[in-house]
């Protein structure tokens, strides 16, 4: 069997995610819940039979380790400098890719959608083994996970900060995939830095599932 493209889950709170706000949810609550939607990730993940890799903040790494092989989780330094969600995401996704630079393309995973379908996954995946950028839309409304192909590997191992997420989607033509899962626009966190994978693309043909 050809290889696959390698799921890259991302799993890295931003620090203004585990702070109370108003009162209304505290850290321990908003905590317990990250790490009940990383183990849903993860477990769709498995199912797809993806090749996975996991970036993660500590804490959220040391839970993937029960699932997933150590040399597969890449934990985040705890000391970076302050950093916006969006750069650290750029770092964050250019270190998963150099984990895996063999893979014929990423598939770039929020770990809060714990509701998207493992079909979804899989026909991501086999888009990027034909398209340099293909993302997921449900009714016509894009989602995520976003697929890169291996022709942008030195494109994402350079990514350190915003501007250059935000050059990448300007770049590139992207694939949409229309799916019937409106779990690809289900994120629970509101927002994780991958926003900018949802601004518009120049479009190729738009195929169906």
């Amino acid at each position: 069997m050809a290889p696959m493209p390698t799921l890259l889950i991302l799993a890295d709170p931003a620090p203004d995610s585990m702070t109370v706000m108003d009162g209304e949810r505290p850290v321990a609550d908003q905590a317990m819940n990250q790490f009940n939607m990383l183990d849903s990730t993860l477990r769709r993940g498995l199912a797809s039979g993806l090749p996975m890799v996991v970036v993660a903040a500590s804490n959220l790494a040391r839970q993937a380790r029960t699932m997933v092989p150590g040399n597969d989780v890449i934990e985040l330094p705890a000391d970076l400098p302050p950093l916006s969600r969006a750069d650290r995401l750029a770092r964050a996704v250019a270190a998963g890719v150099a984990a895996s630079a063999q893979a014929p393309g990423w598939i770039l995973l929020p770990a809060d959608m714990p509701v998207l379908q493992v079909d979804t996954l899989r026909a991501v995946a086999q888009a990027v083994l034909q398209y340099t950028v293909v993302f997921p839309q449900y009714r016509q409304l894009r989602g995520h996970p976003v697929g890169f192909s291996a022709e942008l590997f030195s494109e994402l191992i350079r990514l350190d900060n915003e501007r250059d997420l935000a050059r990448l989607t300007t770049r590139y033509p992207a694939m949409g995939l229309e799916v019937n899962d409106p779990g690809v626009l289900m994120q629970q966190s509101g927002h994780s830095g991958l926003e900018h994978f949802q601004r518009p693309w120049h479009s190729e043909s738009e195929m169906h599932l």
